[in-house]
């Protein structure tokens, strides 16, 4: 912190009590750390940079690679991105034919055991930008990534309606703190 702060130790104890942890302090939001701030400290700003920084860089690794070409690459881009978030978030990555990624998009979020997915905005989406190629991951706030019985129903239903809109669904991850678990690879759809 002492890049951050003339008070480091100080700024990293009031960081570690209001967020418990510095994964949750990585992931918090920018509302939630600017209430930390003391009037004129400019931390937040340097914070967010790097920690965009970071983001953008394993966003990267994925953006050169065939979509699921490189499992540990994604992996630890999602667990970085939505691994730690305190609500639960679903995303979908959207590639071209040759499965080089087009977008990514943030299609449902909510609470724990609780994200509605619109499967018209996920597919409405995806051919709005010819996507060939899909996947979706999801977080459990919980840190858990195995998939619930809700899930796996969702993706057999989402399954079907890509194969009938001429789009590859590849696979359903879902992300833990620190695991991803692959539906596919897991043999559940």
């Amino acid at each position: 912190m002492t890049p951050l702060s003339a008070e480091p130790n100080e700024l990293a104890d009031r960081l570690l009590h209001r967020f418990g942890s510095i994964s949750a302090i990585s992931n918090a939001d920018e509302a939630d750390l600017r209430e930390c701030a003391v009037h004129g400290e400019h931390w937040v700003e340097a914070l967010l940079a790097v920690r965009q920084l970071l983001h953008d860089g394993s966003r990267e690794e994925i953006v050169r690679t065939r979509l699921g070409d490189d499992r540990s690459s994604l992996d630890r881009y999602l667990i970085q991105s939505i691994g730690g978030l305190r609500h639960e978030r679903m995303i979908a990555i959207l590639a071209d034919e040759a499965g080089f990624v087009i977008s990514e998009e943030t299609i449902a979020e909510g609470q724990e055991g609780q994200v509605v997915l619109s499967a018209r905005r996920l597919f409405g989406r995806a051919l709005a930008l010819d996507a060939r190629q899909m996947l979706i991951a999801h977080n459990h706030p919980s840190g858990d990534a195995t998939p619930s019985n809700s899930d796996i129903r969702q993706t057999k239903e989402l399954l079907a309606q890509a194969k009938c809109l001429g789009v590859t669904l590849i696979d359903h991850l879902v992300v833990g703190r620190r695991r991803v678990t692959s539906m596919r690879e897991s043999r559940l759809i």
